[in-house]
């Protein structure tokens, strides 16, 4: 009910609002755990022929939080720990980092390829759920 409610009325709060939505630019496909796992480790840079640009909330936030555990399968602090060894060998850089739903939603629905994650009670139109998190 409250998916049909958000999408009917075009609200951007939800007083059942309990998970976190994984979004993408409109071109793209929906995505599992798994994939989403390696594009934010940097092991996977494209899918469906298209460069894919993630972004993190920062550190501390309470859907970065959900997000780390369910999809990242490790803490923040390990993640953090992980990116630091990947960057001093060489092999990429984190995703940037942004401070609220509101930027995640600006970058993602204006750039291509791009992902994230927010707070469901904060999504609007012009972007696509990729996962839903309970």
């Amino acid at each position: 009910m409250c998916v049909v409610f958000l999408l009917v009325w075009g609200t951007t709060t939800s007083p059942c609002s309990a998970g976190v939505l994984v979004i993408g630019n409109k071109t793209l496909e929906t995505m599992d755990g798994a994939l989403l796992r390696r594009i934010y480790t940097g092991r996977v840079v494209m899918v469906q022929g298209k460069s894919i640009q993630p972004v993190n909330l920062n550190t501390g936030d309470s859907s970065r939080d959900l997000f780390m555990k369910a999809v990242i399968k490790q803490s923040d602090d390990d993640y953090v720990a992980y990116w630091i060894v990947r960057r001093a060998i060489g092999k990429g850089t984190p995703p940037p980092e942004l401070e609220s739903d509101q930027a995640v939603l600006d970058y993602v629905r204006s750039t291509s390829g791009a992902i994230g994650y927010i707070d469901e009670g904060h999504l609007t139109s012009g972007v696509k759920i990729l996962l839903s998190l309970p």
